[in-house]
């Protein structure tokens, strides 16, 4: 038997969010070598984690937006002192939305069968299989790290991109 949590933090070791369809639980938050069911929808996870910081949800979306222009799958700073940025890889009211902490990425690669998915390749070693582009993905990145040019950024917590 899994495991159930009715509530999770967002913190330093998280590498993932993604949905579930499963009648119990509804993310699986991947971590360094495990995954934790929790009752909570990703983006809920996302706002309570911003409500944490004494910030809403939609007011660190808004600052994003006016700051970097982005208008859709806007990347969101939980936490910049502690490199905590999540991007969307979907809409995020798409079902199929996950949110992947962009510190925990090594590179993003074309999925060796089907290039229209990736394998994000987390610096823990683990791997992720996603449907979605190796593109879009790269974009996300992209876009994170301009979201991080308002803050001061180690040189070490830069990525590979490009793979």
């Amino acid at each position: 038997m899994k495991d159930i949590l009715s509530h999770y933090s967002i913190h330093s070791n998280t590498l993932a969010l993604l949905p579930s369809n499963h009648k119990d639980y509804d993310t699986i938050v991947k971590e360094p070598e495990r995954d934790i069911h929790v009752k909570q929808k990703p983006l809920e996870l996302i706002k309570q984690a911003c409500l944490e910081r004494f910030a809403t949800y939609d007011g660190v979306k808004e600052a994003v937006q006016h700051n970097t222009g982005f208008k859709r799958k806007v990347p969101i700073p939980i936490n910049p002192h502690l490199n905590l940025y999540f991007f969307p890889t979907h809409a995020t009211n798409h079902f199929d939305c996950c949110w992947i902490s962009y510190y925990h990425v090594l590179r993003i690669e074309s999925h060796r069968t089907n290039q229209s998915s990736s394998t994000i390749l987390f610096k823990s070693g683990e791997r992720l299989n996603l449907d979605v582009s190796p593109y879009v993905l790269k974009k996300q990145m992209e876009r994170t790290l301009e979201c991080m040019d308002g803050h001061s950024i180690p040189l070490s917590f830069k990525n590979e991109l490009y793979v």
